[in-house]
């Protein structure tokens, strides 16, 4: 019996006279759920459209088959995915966009994608290899955004570092426990100040949405309190879906109460209660629009692993913490082991080899669990299994190739198109190292356009090699800030690789 919650699948034949059925039942799902109107109507227009590319392109005109339709309740809404086992689409034969130029026009050829992307909040696609191929959407339930509960004066900004800021007293009574439901609309009005609506974990401002997902384990929230229950820090670790990880993130901590070190016993608390829940690493990836969190990651031994440039979108500014930002803001990650990994052999592409080992001698404890080999491994006869992931508002889309088939690099050459036609800024591009196939293709993919960015200890779940790939982002590497010495060579040879790079 199927464990996923509120999970059903209706299969049907691939015929344009089911999908006035395809779309009557996803839209019943999501009115059983709570969607309003306008959002079924904006869910059932992304599942007909996903079903008749289906229907259109995926089988031969007089070939009977069918695909299915799964509905599943997940923390933040519904998810939806369109899955086939019909012939491989591919997204580069679709002429560019032309949206309709009056009213009442049709869109032109090539407008499904893009329709799908602005009628929900994720849009995945799938190349499962033998097992065909699916389209997942994924539309959040409204929930009281952080404005609806308060006053815009009761939302303003924190003071500017730079200025005098009382400091509460170092004697001030703080303790560190986990996120009750009451305290959701503090946490949410201390990011927004914080960070204005440019943190890029959404969740956050939804203080309904973040209650939900630490009920389900998607996150688990700390908070720093005082002894009169004010709630004045926030830190959480987030699920990594890619393997036994997770990360670290939405740290926030009032200006007044900055200098008590509570960013320190969030971080404190969150490693151990990782370390309770039997994964084998933690991530984070800190800004390098300042160093603060890069020291915080230092002093629990977290290393960095990877520059990932231009990763965020151009926020207004850090709220409290810089002025504004002049290009989008640039994260390392870095990463510490909680056990210790079992051993494996890793195939790093030659021309990245020295970095990526001398990435791996920052992990001094368990360097005799990596060994490196050269690889000879002929491309294999079967299609590849490649996971495309866009969300919505980061302008970031990351591509997982978790197994290499007969022609991989057209495969991918077709997703970075589509993607770059959609005006995706940043790709990230996940390679597994302990397959020997990476070490033959990387190359083959930089010709693409993608650059080296670093590497991901146990992040697909295996060990990650990332390549990054910017669609047309100026990046300024003089003003991003790193504090380690060690760090600033890692960014040195990321930017030497960087064929955009000035």
């Amino acid at each position: 019996m199927d464990t996923r919650c509120e999970y059903s699948t209706l299969t049907l034949p691939n015929d344009v006279k089911y999908l006035d059925v395809a779309t009557a039942y996803v839209g019943e799902v999501a009115a059983k759920l709570g969607f309003d109107s306008a959002d079924r109507a904006s869910i059932e227009r992304a599942v007909r459209e996903a079903a008749s590319n289906v229907i259109t392109h995926a089988f031969e005109p007089a070939e009977s088959a069918g695909f299915e339709i799964a509905c599943e309740r997940v923390p933040v809404g519904l998810r939806v995915s369109v899955k086939d086992k019909g012939v491989p689409f591919d997204p580069a034969t679709v002429p560019e966009c032309e949206l309709p130029t009056a009213p009442g026009l049709d869109p032109a050829p090539g407008c499904g994608i893009l329709s799908m992307k602005e009628s929900v909040d994720e849009l995945h696609f799938n190349n499962l290899g033998p097992n065909g191929k699916e389209t997942v959407l994924i539309k959040y339930l409204k929930s009281r955004n952080i404005s609806e509960y308060f006053e815009a004066c009761e939302l303003g900004a924190y003071a500017d570092d730079r200025v005098d800021v009382p400091r509460a007293p170092r004697s001030t009574e703080i303790t560190i426990r986990p996120l009750e439901p009451a305290d959701a609309i503090e946490v949410s009005r201390c990011v927004y100040r914080a960070y204005g609506y440019d943190y890029v974990y959404e969740d956050v401002y939804y203080p309904d949405r973040l209650i939900q997902l630490n009920e389900s384990g998607d996150i688990f929230s700390a908070v720093a309190v005082t002894r009169d229950n004010e709630i004045v820090g926030h830190g959480a670790l987030i699920s990594y879906e890619h393997g036994p990880l997770a990360e670290t993130g939405i740290g926030v901590v009032k200006p007044e109460f900055r200098s008590l070190g509570i960013l320190t016993r969030l971080e404190t608390y969150l490693v151990e209660k990782a370390k309770s829940q039997g994964l084998l690493g933690i991530f984070g990836r800190p800004v390098t629009t300042h160093t603060y969190t890069q020291q915080v990651g230092e002093r629990f031994q977290l290393r960095n692993c990877a520059v990932l440039v231009g990763n965020m979108p151009q926020p207004e500014r850090f709220r409290g913490i810089s002025g504004k930002l002049s290009q989008r803001e640039t994260l390392l990650v870095h990463f510490k082991y909680l056990a210790p990994p079992r051993p494996v052999e890793l195939f790093a592409p030659r021309h990245h080899a020295d970095m990526i080992r001398d990435i791996y001698d920052q992990f001094t404890e368990y360097r005799d669990m990596r060994s490196f080999r050269d690889a000879s491994v002929e491309p294999r006869e079967r299609e590849s299994v490649i996971r495309t992931k866009l969300p919505k508002l980061t302008g970031t889309a990351r591509i997982d190739i978790e197994s290499y088939g007969k022609d991989p690099v057209s495969q991918l050459n077709a997703v970075v198109r589509e993607l770059c036609l959609k005006r995706v800024d940043v790709i990230h591009l996940y390679l597994n190292l302990c397959d020997p196939l990476t070490a033959t293709f990387t190359k083959r993919f930089e010709e693409l356009g993608f650059f080296f960015a670093g590497i991901l200890p146990l992040g697909m779940p295996q060990d990650a090699l990332i390549l990054q790939y910017l669609n047309n982002v100026p990046i300024d590497y003089s003003k991003i800030r790193v504090h380690s010495e060690r760090t600033r060579t890692l960014l040195e040879y990321v930017k030497g690789h960087d064929p955009n790079a000035v």
